[in-house]
């Protein structure tokens, strides 16, 4: 037998050994939607603050987003600053932006998979198209009102690819 390198190959196999009933992990896309001028204030937070928190895997302090997803999902900048009071007038936490139709209080594992998610969000490494995410967020079409984070994910992994629109 020769071994299997395509995941179609891999699913056959698995198929053969498991029986007709065995469907391959179904890969699952959402897109998240924020307020575009909240999601610059909090990168602009993490921009400009002296000091930054490591989250989980990081090994180097830089001025990240953390896409959180939990009670509800957010993004939250990892700059710390020494502002006296951690909650605006409306009693918000001041760091973080929830995503539209996701705050505290809703579930996101009904479309983003059961178990509680910390993903960094570098600011200042190139993205795909070699433009940095601070600079996609600052050079927004005036027209833009929200950004955009969608998320493709299965049993494999999972990609982030983010927008203005």
């Amino acid at each position: 037998m020769t071994n299997p390198t395509a995941p179609e190959d891999f699913d056959a196999l698995l198929r053969d050994v498991l029986g007709e009933t065995y469907q391959p992990p179904a890969r699952q896309d959402c897109t998240l939607t924020f307020p575009l001028t909240k999601v610059r204030s909090i990168a602009e937070l993490a921009i400009t603050a002296r000091q930054h928190a490591l989250g989980p895997g990081d090994t180097d302090t830089a001025p990240r987003l953390w896409w959180i997803k939990g009670d509800g999902t957010f993004l939250m900048s990892n700059g710390i600053d020494n502002a006296p009071h951690t909650r605006d007038a409306d009693g918000h936490w001041r760091h973080i932006v929830y995503a539209d139709d996701w705050g505290p209080g809703t579930d996101p594992s009904t479309i983003l998979g059961g178990d509680d998610l910390h993903e960094t969000l570098d600011l200042t490494q190139p993205l795909p198209d070699s433009q940095t995410l601070i600079d996609m967020l600052r050079t927004a079409p005036d027209h833009a009102t929200r950004f955009l984070l969608h998320v493709t994910h299965d049993d494999e992994g999972m990609l982030l690819t983010m927008t203005t629109k």
